[in-house]
């Protein structure tokens, strides 16, 4: 039993708190009390059709509420619905052609501030459909709210979501037909959940969170090993495997109010933890796990 904090604890925390605090700075506007002007609903709809391109970027840029992003079963790249209630926020839309590349960003308007306070007054929906036949990059910043990514179905080559105090829903229903070199996930302090990570394809994951949950289900159709390298500030971590890959998890960084539940694993040394399918099967999902204070569960089944 450690009776005080470890140094290399004190230093992700510090680290991790640290970049949360200058993501809004970087990725998302600072807020601020600049006057927004409400104006009656507007109902709204944008799209892009795809033309001849091969391969696709999206980038979504928006400040609050709502977010969902799907499959689509158009033939266009992006198919939009917007609903707002402050003029500034009417979203822009940009498009440009690099080679055979279809390059697109969406942004919440000029209006690009955080109103301090609750304001339940201001209202942003945004839906967006993707296509599911290119190769898609896709990025997205979204400051506070709710965002549910609903990835089934879509061809994903590379995955970033940054945020400052979203909660966070990211599902895999079908296995990602295109391998997903990078998939990162990035909160403050809202919550992260994913699942069907392993119908993902990914090579590595990348989760960073702040104080909020970070609740990982890597169910799924395995196609190649991977890695995942998970940092936390504060709060409770679960990861979940399927019993038929072989997993091992390295953890670093728990405190003394921190504990490390286990169901289906096993230690294996210090700070080390195995599934009974490590060693043996096919495939390895190798998981490195760096938290300041919370706790972990480990379930494989």
């Amino acid at each position: 039993m450690r009776n005080a904090i470890p140094a290399r604890a004190r230093r992700l925390v510090g680290m991790v708190l640290g970049l949360l605090l200058v993501l809004p700075g970087c990725a998302i506007p600072v807020p601020t009390v600049v006057p927004l002007t409400v104006i009656d609903p507007v109902d709204e709809t944008q799209q892009v059709p795809l033309g001849d391109a091969q391969r696709a970027t999206v980038r979504l840029r928006l400040l609050s509420r709502e977010l969902v992003v799907r499959a689509g079963d158009g033939a266009g790249l992006v198919s939009g619905r917007f609903r707002y209630n402050v003029a500034e926020w009417a979203p822009k839309l940009k498009q440009e052609i690099d080679g055979e590349t279809l390059k697109v960003t969406i942004g919440q308007g000029l209006g690009s501030q955080i109103p301090l306070g609750k304001h339940d007054e201001y209202a942003n929906a945004w839906d967006i459909e993707l296509a599911r036949t290119l190769p898609l990059d896709l990025g997205i910043d979204m400051a506070t709210g709710t965002a549910n990514l609903d990835l089934t179905g879509l061809a994903l080559d590379k995955l970033s979501v940054t945020s400052g105090s979203t909660d966070l829903l990211v599902a895999f229903g079908l296995l990602n037909p295109q391998p997903l070199g990078s998939l990162k996930l990035t909160t403050g302090t809202g919550t992260i959940v994913a699942t069907g990570l392993g119908n993902a394809n990914f090579d590595t994951l990348s989760v960073l969170g702040g104080t909020g949950k970070v609740d990982l289900d890597f169910s799924g159709s395995f196609h190649r090993s991977a890695l995942a390298d998970i940092k936390t500030g504060v709060g409770a971590i679960t990861v979940r495997v399927p019993a038929n890959v072989g997993v091992r998890v390295t953890v670093m960084g728990v405190v003394p109010v921190g504990k490390v539940d286990l169901v289906g694993f096993s230690e294996a040394g210090e700070d080390v933890y195995v599934n009974a399918a490590y060693g043996d099967a096919p495939l390895t999902l190798t998981v490195k796990i760096a938290t300041g204070v919370g706790s972990i569960s480990l379930i494989s089944q």
